[in-house]
Parts: C-alpha cells; structure tokens; sequence
C-alpha cells in the first residue's frame, strides 16, 4: 500500500507544484517526426521523398485554418498509394500546438518519375490542440507537412517539410 501512495505522488507532483500526469507526459521527449500536441518536434533526417511548401507567411488570428501547396519530389521513379493532401501541424517554442487535421479521403494511386514534382493541397489548423481548442495566439509559428506514401514494393515512408515562418496576427 505504501508503494501504491508513492507512486501515485511522484506522478501527479512536478517542480510547479500539483502538476498532472498530462503535464508530465507533454515534457517528455519525442521521436523525430512524432508529432504530438504539446511535445518536442524533431525534424527527422530527409529520405527519398522531399517537400516544398508554399503557404501564407501572415494570417489573421480569426482565421481557422491556413491553406498551401505542398510539392512532393522523389529521387527515384515511384509508385504506390498517398493521400489526396498532406498534413499540416504548427510548432512555437519547439513544441507542437496544432496537430494535423483528419482527412476524410481514400488514398489515391501516385506515379512520380524521378526528379518530378506533384503538387497537394495542404491544410493546416489554427486553433490550438489542447484540450481547450482556443484560437492560436498571435505570434511567430513554424508551419510543418508530414506526407505519406504507401510504395506498391515497400512500407510506409513518411516526409517532412519545413519550417516555413507563418505570423498569426
């Protein structure tokens, strides 16, 4: 019983004082390319595929969502299933405070040559990913794409692109 009580107290108590397990766990260290509200984002090493993003650099805070275009390039001919448009999430401090919106879309047949671009939508949101769900504060962001990309030969191959400087004003 002892050991229970212990265990409980050194979850909920941080340096703040009363912190909760959420808070706990939103310091934690993240993977490259994890992205989760309120943790580190580590850009991961690029691979095969690369993204160009083109997005606004300023938008009103009583905008909901910003919209772009994300270029995909390979480095070599590839062929598989993707969605219809990338992720978008938004990174202040280090930390993610939007998380990509879910897409309703079936994956659509990609068929890229070498060295040639396709270009997604992209849409990235503008309110908070905390459980509040407020509006972005203005400020200075980094906009981030996540794009995946099922090959017909292979696994899964998540890219990344960014930061590209977005002002929420």
């Amino acid at each position: 019983m002892v050991v229970l009580a212990f265990g409980v107290t050194a979850c909920g108590s941080d340096s703040g004082g009363g912190g909760s397990v959420d808070s706990m766990q939103s310091r934690a260290a993240s993977q490259p390319g994890e992205v989760v509200c309120g943790r580190p984002f580590q850009l991961p090493s690029s691979g095969e595929l690369r993204l160009t993003g083109r997005f606004a650099k300023r938008v009103p805070a009583s905008q909901q969502t910003v919209s772009g275009t994300v270029e995909v390039t390979s480095e070599n001919a590839v062929r598989g299933v993707a969605a219809a448009a990338a992720d978008a999430f938004l990174v202040r401090a280090g930390r993610v405070v939007t998380t990509p919106l879910p897409q309703d879309a079936m994956g659509v047949r990609w068929e890229l040559a070498a060295d040639a671009k396709k270009s997604v939508p992209a849409i990235a949101s503008l309110l908070s990913c905390e459980q509040s769900g407020k509006p972005l504060a203005p400020g200075d962001y980094e906009l981030y794409a996540q794009f995946v990309l099922t090959p017909d030969d292979g696994a899964p191959t998540t890219a990344y692109g960014g930061p590209w400087p977005l002002t929420v004003e």
